[in-house]
């Protein structure tokens, strides 16, 4: 209960963004309703962002529908899900995603909470990027009896002070941040043996950050991986 309680609290930058869009929207139509044209391209933006809300809350309650029992996950499964459900964001914020994913790659695990870890991961690159030239490299690899998750972006990096307190609660910098994210990722990587770590630079030309989940690889002989619906 309490590690869903936190990861209501990590969900919330996620929808603050889309609801403040809404809010002022709705607010500029009330003011331009006699403006047809006006009135039917804010109409089209509400929607849009309501369609990221919809997919952020159909994720948080499969991640309450799904907490009684770890099942047997295809980690590239849950990576495609990932990026389906921040597709609209990728391409609004114009970044180039690189991905190369590599099967079987299947973990004993919670699949929602590991979708939740990595798609923080995404939305922490994304605010990371550059809105022009931001790219974005996603591998799922198999190495001996290990699954590797990595993002890794060319934003600026992160800066040594934060970086140092960077798995910490409340540690953030961003305005509507909950401090959260991170310090929940790994507490859920943690929970299912596995690590959670990061590289950073700000040196100009190697500028960037580079996350990777290691989780442990089960054996095939086993059922067939859950399949993830995003």
């Amino acid at each position: 209960m309490a590690l869903a309680s936190r990861l209501a609290g990590a969900l919330m930058h996620e929808v603050n963004n889309p609801l403040e869009a809404i809010t002022n929207l709705v607010y500029l139509t009330k003011l331009r309703k006699d403006d047809p044209a006006l009135v039917w391209e804010n109409m089209g933006i509400i929607e849009q962002q309501l369609a990221i809300l919809s997919k952020v809350t159909s994720q948080a309650l499969t991640f309450h529908r799904t907490q009684a029992e770890a099942q047997n996950w295809d980690l590239v499964a849950i990576a495609e899900s990932a990026l389906k459900l921040h597709a609209d964001k990728i391409t609004r914020h114009g970044v180039t995603v690189d991905s190369r994913f590599q099967r079987p790659a299947v973990t004993r695990a919670f699949g929602t909470e590991i979708l939740q870890v990595v798609s923080n991961l995404i939305l922490n690159a994304l605010d990371a990027l550059p809105r022009e030239n931001g790219r974005l490299s996603f591998r799922v690899r198999t190495h001996g009896e290990a699954i590797h998750i990595t993002l890794a972006d060319n934003g600026s990096g992160i800066p040594a002070h934060v970086a140092q307190r960077l798995f910490e609660p409340y540690m953030t910098t961003k305005t509507q941040g909950t401090g959260l994210g991170l310090w929940l990722s790994q507490r859920i990587i943690v929970k299912h043996s596995g690590t959670l770590r990061f590289r950073t630079s700000q040196k100009p030309g190697r500028n960037g950050t580079t996350f990777r989940i290691t989780l442990p690889l089960i054996s095939l002989s086993r059922p067939e991986p859950a399949k993830m619906t995003a």
